[in-house]
């Protein structure tokens, strides 16, 4: 049986990264609470999906290569028993069929397979009253059996108790509307070669962090024009940025695995375990011991 169970959770980590590869970050393997490689792995993985997800849709000048700002794209007007009841313009020409072939049928018939328990858990909750407004990935199939992979929105309206399921979408903005602005950043190749360097710094996972003037020499620039660049595409330097994203990672590590402190200390790059707990506690405001953690053995492998 315990075979069966981890082959299982195998597969849902390799479900997982299919779905990343696709483009949907919204996936999350379930945690099992188990203590083993495999839960670490879980965590990992689920966190790595987040952080590309908010790479992706943040409002910020960030992955993937583009700046975005959210637009809403379409919306439905479900009644108490989640049948179609009105819908936005775009709709019939989104899904490519007739409205008379809209009106009527309950969301889920229009659902991708992967997405009806995904919304009938959520149906359900709003049945039992303990739901008013959520959001979440839904993907919708096309008369065509297209798919469009979307976020939406479930609202539920006060007085009728009806549902306005609205989609969203992340409308790049052009480069050429930041280009220019100042005289550090000059053309789009600027703006790609600190791009490189944002995602340098995101995948690292060294021991020790490069210089700027070793990071200028790796991406064939000048000091200066890396600094400022940085900073005028993503508000902070190069160093904070880089030590923000270890210290998120140790927070993941502390709060989901069992892994000893001072060897999180040294796995996300700090040489000793008081300059780690310091940097950790001037970011969160407590230090690593403050956080609850699942009981451990000293039979525990510090490296999982």
């Amino acid at each position: 049986m315990h075979q069966e169970i981890n082959q299982q959770r195998v597969k849902n980590i390799n479900e997982m990264l299919l779905e990343m590869a696709a483009g949907n970050f919204f996936y999350r393997i379930p945690r099992t609470g188990n203590d083993d490689e495999l839960e670490v792995l879980t965590v990992l993985i689920n966190w790595l999906a987040q952080e590309i997800k908010e790479g992706v849709f943040h409002l910020g000048y960030i992955n993937p290569h583009a700046a975005y700002h959210y637009v809403v794209q379409s919306t439905f007007l479900l009644d108490l028993d989640f049948v179609i009841k009105d819908f936005s313009n775009d709709i019939p020409s989104l899904l490519g069929t007739e409205p008379s072939k809209i009106l009527g049928k309950k969301l889920d018939e229009i659902l991708a397979p992967e997405s009806v328990p995904v919304w009938r858990i959520i149906t359900n909750k709003l049945q039992q009253g303990g739901l008013h407004y959520t959001t979440l990935p839904l993907i919708f199939l096309t008369s065509e059996k297209l798919i469009i992979d979307t976020f939406c929105s479930v609202s539920k309206l006060l007085t009728s108790g009806q549902l306005i399921v609205s989609s969203f979408k992340a409308a790049p903005v052009e480069h050429n509307s930041i280009i220019g602005q100042q005289n550090e950043i000059q053309n789009e190749l600027d703006v790609q070669l600190i791009q490189a360097v944002y995602d340098y710094v995101l995948e690292y996972n060294g021991a020790s962090f490069p210089t700027v003037q070793k990071l200028a020499r790796i991406f064939g620039t000048n000091e200066n024009k890396l600094k400022v660049g940085f900073r005028y595409l993503f508000k902070t330097s190069i160093y904070q940025f880089y030590n923000n994203q270890r210290l998120i990672r140790s927070l993941h590590l502390i709060q989901h695995t069992k892994i000893p402190l001072k060897n999180i200390a040294f796995m996300i790059g700090f040489s000793t375990y008081p300059n780690f707990s310091r940097a950790f506690k001037i970011k969160f405001g407590y230090p690593p011991t403050h956080f609850e953690r699942r009981s451990s053995s000293t039979s525990d492998n510090p490296m999982l």
